[in-house]
């Protein structure tokens, strides 16, 4: 089992990038993104890195294979600007190409956040390191109230992987399905009804059927191009499901709304339209819930205050999204263990580079 690991870090100096210039592995929209930012910080960005193809340019810059260097290239600072779940953005295989490429100097996104944070913007858990030690006592906390050698381990690991203290996390993706996981569907449940907030396109619904013994369902997805593809899914299951076309949040209202994103489309900041938002308390005065997931892009500590009442006297089992945002390790924990429940809690983590981490409380 994993101890509790320590948060210090070695702080990004941006003297050499200044210097030197800088080249960003990837070319992808997080790539021309954080080529933007490093050049209003007045880093030059000298090209782009991929790992194969035929020469290109992005943003302007010539774009070079990793087996076609151009002279120089790789005595220069990298910064990989590759920042998703897939399985081809899999830092440690990035480093070791880039290694084998002979780049010494190689930077992942948790390394030079803090130089370039103000310009970027919110990037899901990516955060200025310091913040963690802020709050070592109320992570420590959650680390405790995790009741298995697996979830503890998992939970040092994302802490040390985001500190930039290791380039992947042992044992993620875990096995199992994403929001349903063994120790949970294993359980003789009776008939269930379930929530799914955040329910994109019905992809976890249709999971949820097929792994749950459901007697009811109720699907809350906001985006206006992922609803039309929740409700055709919703009409091919077994049991009566209710698709609603909002979000669920602390209060009933209307809410900025950047859509159009798929399943990463989120709640809040100005997006680029208005949606409406409803408290699970008040839509489901009476729902008898037995699972309730919520994955809603970083809303989801306000989605919980929403549902508390419904929590209170229903005690579902809470498949919780604990990655959009940096302090969802330690709030989303604190959280549930102030209801008082008596919740037991795991943590696992269903992707790589951190992302699709989930708190289970049962």
């Amino acid at each position: 089992m994993n101890a509790f690991p320590s948060l210090a870090f070695e702080a990004a100096s941006p003297a050499a990038a200044r210097n030197s210039g800088i080249l960003i592995f990837g070319c992808g929209s997080f790539a021309r993104d954080l080529h933007r930012a490093a050049s209003a910080e007045g880093i030059a960005v000298r090209g782009f890195v991929v790992s194969g193809g035929n020469a290109s340019t992005c943003a302007g810059l010539p774009v070079a294979a990793l087996t076609a260097l151009p002279p120089g290239w790789s005595a220069l600072p990298l910064w990989i600007g590759v920042f998703n779940r897939e399985p081809s953005a899999d830092y440690a295989a990035i480093l070791a190409a880039c290694s084998g490429a002979g780049f010494t100097q190689t930077w992942l996104p948790q390394h030079y956040f803090e130089i370039v944070s103000a310009r970027l913007g919110w990037r899901y858990w990516l955060t200025e390191r310091g913040a963690y030690a802020t709050r070592e006592s109320e992570l420590r906390a959650s680390y405790a109230r995790l009741e298995d050698a697996t979830s503890r381990t998992f939970f040092a690991d994302i802490l040390r992987f985001r500190l930039g203290a290791c380039e992947s996390i042992a044992g993620a993706p875990a096995a199992g399905t994403q929001y349903f996981p063994d120790f949970l569907t294993a359980i003789d449940h009776a008939p269930l009804g379930f929530i799914d907030a955040g329910a994109y396109n019905g992809d976890t619904l249709e999971q949820a059927a097929a792994h749950l013994p459901l007697r009811e369902a109720w699907a809350f997805e906001p985006d206006a191009g992922n609803f039309p593809l929740l409700a055709a899914r919703a009409a091919r299951l077994p049991m009566p499901t209710v698709c609603l076309p909002c979000g669920v949040s602390s209060s009933n209202g209307n809410l900025a709304f950047s859509g159009g994103h798929g399943e990463a489309s989120t709640l809040g900041g100005e997006g680029n339209s208005h949606v409406q938002v409803v408290r699970l308390d008040d839509c489901l005065p009476n729902g008898r819930v037995g699972y309730l997931k919520l994955d809603v892009e970083g809303h989801e500590l306000e989605a919980l205050g929403g549902s508390e009442t419904l929590i209170r006297r229903n005690r579902p089992i809470l498949a919780i999204a604990g990655y959009h945002r940096w302090d969802d390790l330690w709030r989303i924990p604190a959280w549930i263990a102030g209801l008082d429940l008596d919740y037991r809690l795991r943590f696992r983590i269903h992707a790589h580079n951190s992302f699709d981490a989930v708190f289970y409380a049962y």
